[in-house]
């Protein structure tokens, strides 16, 4: 039988099938996890020049902007795509519109340095967020669309090997051919890991045709089915709350590790520096999914959703720590080790978001919802943190804004733990 035949929704598609529906989010983490922690805070940087004392607060505030339009696309974009009706192209103009317009965007760009306008930089990355998250929300209904529910841990250990593998890959870019004051040749690698992937998804992946005519759009009612039931669906809610947390600590650290390892620790090309961290981190990631994917289906995702909350608390407080005796050396294990693990806990959280759907008709809108649990605190994350960094840095020291700002941090790692001992699975056989 051929690969792109079309599979009844009770069978489990095979290794490679599962290979390449998750192959898109290779293509996404080489852009969002290049782009957001690394060049996004360096070409604010840039642009402010002699105003670089408040680089933390505007870059922090810039990438909230684009999160806050990732917030409004996903699950818009996720439940349209649920109710188009195509046959075999329900999800498919979505993502191939978004990833082309994300190529283009991250061609304009790559044009901005020393002189730049920072209004119109932020306009463009908010163009470049609106893009990548109108394919984003539809294509994260795939696993859900092809995937049987007793394969998608499986199927979520390979989704995050693929984002586990982008990073790697979109960061070795950086680290063998960014330039800033000439990042063009970076840029255009990461354009063409974009369309290639495109290629190659729309090439081997089949979606399954849903019969009947599209639903009438009222949007009363469908702005309506945006409002999940929290008594029936307690569950997903404990998902998103245990979500944010942890995400609010992800993304407090992650966007200032720049900034951090320059300013703090020292080091004389931090952009060069946390790119090698970030793979390092990404190449323990990967073995580490496998592992807490089989953990979660012999103990289930609870317990180790839990585990790896715990691990990345640790990491941010020695982060913090690490301040006070700056050492490259003591602090890239850190960042290696917070790295991996948020790579790892990815794999099974998103197996978790899996379990706890509440209707499969809806993936593509409910994994929107679920996946405002991941924008919103890049939202609150990196403005609140970042000005509070600056305002630190202007009564204090270096040393006290980071350990207070990734303090802070740890403490939100310490609340997802504790909130996802609420959400209540059957215990695996």
């Amino acid at each position: 039988m051929d690969d792109r035949a079309e599979r009844s929704a009770n069978e489990t598609p095979s290794t490679t099938n599962q290979v390449f529906i998750a192959l898109l989010w290779f293509a996404f983490y080489a852009q969002w996890l290049s782009i957001v922690p690394t060049v996004v805070p360096q070409q604010v940087a840039m642009i402010l020049g002699s105003k670089g004392a408040i680089k933390a607060g505007v870059s922090g505030t810039i990438l909230a902007a684009g999160a806050l339009m990732s917030l409004l696309v996903t699950p818009l974009a996720g439940g349209l795509s649920d109710r188009r009706r195509a046959p075999g192209a329900r999800r498919r103009p979505f993502i191939v519109l978004g990833m082309l317009g994300s190529c283009l965007t991250l061609a304009l760009l790559s044009r901005f340095g020393a002189g730049s306008s920072l209004l119109l930089y932020a306009l463009v990355f908010l163009s470049l967020q609106f893009w990548w998250n109108w394919a984003a929300g539809p294509y994260a209904g795939l696993i859900p669309d092809l995937v049987p529910e007793g394969a998608r841990n499986t199927a979520s250990a390979w989704m995050n090997v693929m984002t586990v593998s982008g990073t790697i890959a979109g960061n070795l870019v950086l680290y063998l051919l960014y330039k800033p004051e000439r990042p063009v040749a970076a840029f255009a690698v990461l354009i063409v890991i974009g369309v290639a992937c495109l290629f190659l998804t729309l090439w081997r992946v089949s979606e399954q045709p849903v019969k009947g005519p599209s639903p009438p759009l009222r949007m009363k009612s469908f702005l309506a089915s945006f409002l999940v039931s929290p008594r029936k669906h307690a569950n997903f809610y404990w998902v998103l709350v245990t979500r944010l947390f942890s995400n609010m600590g992800i993304w407090s650290v992650f966007t200032f590790l720049l900034f951090y390892l320059g300013d703090v620790i020292g080091v004389a090309k931090p952009e060069k520096v946390l790119p090698a961290l970030l793979v390092a981190g990404a190449l323990i990631a990967i073995p580490a999914s496998f592992i807490g994917g089989r953990t979660a289906t012999r103990r289930g995702a609870v317990p180790v959703v839990k585990a790896t909350s715990w691990v990345m608390a640790a990491a941010a407080i020695s982060i913090a720590l690490i301040a006070f005796a700056p050492s490259l050396w003591l602090a890239a294990p850190i960042v290696v080790a917070f790295s991996a693990c948020a790579g790892a806990y990815q794999a099974v959280d998103w197996a978790l978001a899996l379990a706890v759907l509440p209707r499969a008709e809806d993936a593509g809108k409910d994994m929107g919802i679920w996946h405002v649990s991941m924008v919103l605190p890049q939202v609150l994350g990196p403005a609140t943190t970042g000005w509070l960094i600056t305002w630190l840095l202007g009564a204090t020291s270096g040393r006290v804004a980071y350990t207070i700002a990734f303090g802070i941090a740890a403490f939100w790692f310490v609340l997802a733990a504790a909130f996802v001992r609420f959400v209540r699975l059957p215990t695996p056989v």
